[in-house]
């Protein structure tokens, strides 16, 4: 029996994304003290938005020196660069924009429009993946269904989690618009240092009741990764079911 995520939990959105970047924060700047880059993996989402902008925010935000950070996504929608449902565009419009960051540690899936296909797009960040040492903190937002990057439920070919699948991989007939995507795969999601999970409002509280069980036989998505070192599930009272 595997345990369940540690949970952070908070009154509503606003509070929950506060302790959220002050904990993030201090991450970054651990890494940065022992005079390593951090990897951080960014999400979209509503709580990918609200953890974007409260990094902005942070009072503490300028205690990271962010030309230090080394960004990627844990998956992204195939469609043209630039385009508003981009997950990189919300970081761009968000966060970006706010702070200094150095192009080259910038990491982005390749565009629809970058003259790869899907599957070569995957393969790339894959490999761009396999480059790194480790990985030091992802944000996941995890969706009312339990899925969590583009790792959806009942999808047996995404959530394979042996040593053969790669780093990242093609997504096509993805439930949810745009079908095709561009995901890491739980096999990169195993080599995080810190594996957050983030989730707000009464529509969660069904998959977050069965990611918090340590003996579903059937596993959501989000209830199967795990961090290296914490696997902390961060949630607000609506999500918990206690409001």
């Amino acid at each position: 029996m595997t345990a369940g995520p540690l949970v952070e939990s908070a009154v509503d959105v606003a509070a929950l994304t506060e302790r959220i970047v002050e904990r993030l924060i201090g991450v970054l700047r651990r890494a940065q003290e022992e005079d390593r880059i951090p990897v951080l993996v960014l999400t979209g989402g509503s709580m990918g938005k609200a953890s974007l902008a409260g990094i902005a925010a942070h009072p503490d935000r300028d205690l990271v020196d962010w030309r230090r950070v080394r960004l990627l996504w844990g998956d992204e929608r195939w469609l043209p660069s630039g385009h508003a449902e981009r997950n990189d565009r919300l970081a761009d419009d968000l966060l970006l924009g706010t702070v200094e960051f150095d192009p080259a540690l910038v990491h982005r899936v390749a565009a629809s429009d970058a003259g790869l296909s899907l599957d070569e797009a995957a393969a790339a960040y894959a490999e761009l993946l396999a480059g790194l040492d480790r990985i030091d903190l992802a944000l996941n937002g995890v969706g009312p269904d339990g899925h969590l990057c583009s790792l959806f439920p009942g999808r047996d070919d995404l959530l394979r989690d042996d040593d053969s699948q790669p780093l990242a991989i093609a997504v096509r007939e993805s439930p949810k618009p745009p079908a095709e995507r561009v995901s890491l795969s739980f096999r990169a999601l195993d080599r995080v240092d810190h594996l957050w999970l983030l989730a707000a409002g009464a529509e969660k509280a069904p998959a977050i009741a069965r990611v918090r069980s340590a003996d579903d036989p059937e596993p959501l998505p989000a209830g199967r990764a795990r961090g290296r070192l914490e696997t902390v599930l961060w949630a607000d009272e609506a999500a918990l079911g206690r409001n």
